[in-house]
Parts: structure tokens; C-alpha cells; sequence
């Protein structure tokens, strides 16, 4: 069950990667197969860890496993996110310019939201359509990447959840 849902979240990663349209269609379904999948991972893990303590150590258990979810998601987030930035900034570090000045190129480079904060305050101006563009394909590229590596994650996981848990 733990490497079947992690499969089925890997599907919906890859769903988000891949389906990505014009409607929220796409999302709905991808956030449905990663939460589906993840659903089970999440309660059986807790149920291995809990299990293997011994009744007396239960609540100490529970708070281990707890911690260690908390920390993991927090992990993950910080070096997912910290991924997903470099790639956002190394893609529109590449892009063409044009007449856009240091501060509005400074404040594209931090962020997607700083670059439309700095694209609508010069509305009229090309070179701003043009960094608007190049900010937003950059964002979608990073999160396409990151979300593969997720899908991967989930796979690589599967794998060492079956080898892992087999006698279980």
C-alpha cells in the first residue's frame, strides 16, 4: 500500500508536470491523485511507527513520528523551494532585457510576484511585456522541474518502501 500511494502521488506529480492547461481542471485532478496517494502513506507510516513501540512508549512514538513528519515536510519545502528558485532565477537570467532598468530587474529576479509588481507599474512600456513573459515562462519551468524531481522522489521512495517493508 505505502509504494502503490507513493506511485499514485508520483502520477499526480507528473500530472501537474505534464497536464498543465488553460483551466483548473488539470490541478484538480493532479491534487486529487497526489492527495489520494499520499492519504495512505501517511496514515501507514504512522501505524509502522506507532506499532513497533511497545504499548507504554505509544505517546512517545506518536510524538516522534509527528516530529519527523513536521521536520521532513519542512526539509522538503526549504530545498524544494530552494531548487525551484535557482532554476526561476538561472532561467530568466538568460532572457533578453531589453531596456528594463537594474531595480526592475533586481525585483524580477527575487521573485514571479516582483516581476508583474514591476511589469504593471511600466504598463506601456514593451520591455515590460516582454520581462512579464519571460518571468512567467521561467516560474512555470521551475515548477515543471521541480515537480519531475518530486515525481521521482516518490518513485525512488516506492522502490525502497517495497525492499524495505517485503517481510512486513
Amino acid at each position: 500500500m505505502i509504494a502503490g500511494g507513493l506511485l499514485l502521488a508520483a502520477g499526480g506529480f507528473l500530472a501537474f508536470t505534464f497536464l498543465g492547461g488553460p483551466g483548473v481542471e488539470a490541478a484538480v485532478i493532479a491534487s486529487t491523485l497526489y492527495s489520494l496517494g499520499m492519504s495512505p502513506v501517511f496514515t501507514l507510516s504512522t501505524d509502522l511507527i506507532i506499532g513497533a513501540a511497545p504499548p507504554e512508549r505509544a505517546g512517545a512514538a506518536a510524538a516522534i513520528s509527528e516530529t519527523g513528519s513536521e521536520m521532513g515536510g519542512a526539509l522538503g519545502i526549504a530545498v524544494l523551494g530552494s531548487i525551484g528558485t535557482a532554476i526561476y532565477r538561472g532561467s530568466l537570467g538568460r532572457a533578453n532585457w531589453g531596456g528594463v532598468s537594474e531595480n526592475v530587474r533586481r525585483a524580477a529576479m527575487d521573485t514571479l510576484g516582483g516581476a508583474v509588481g514591476a511589469a504593471t507599474e511600466r504598463s506601456s512600456d514593451a520591455a515590460s511585456a516582454i520581462l512579464l513573459n519571460a518571468a512567467r515562462a521561467s516560474f512555470t519551468s521551475a515548477v515543471q522541474v521541480t515537480l519531475a524531481l518530486c515525481a521521482a522522489v516518490s518513485v525512488a521512495t516506492a522502490v525502497l518502501a517495497v525492499v524495505a517493508l517485503r517481510r512486513r
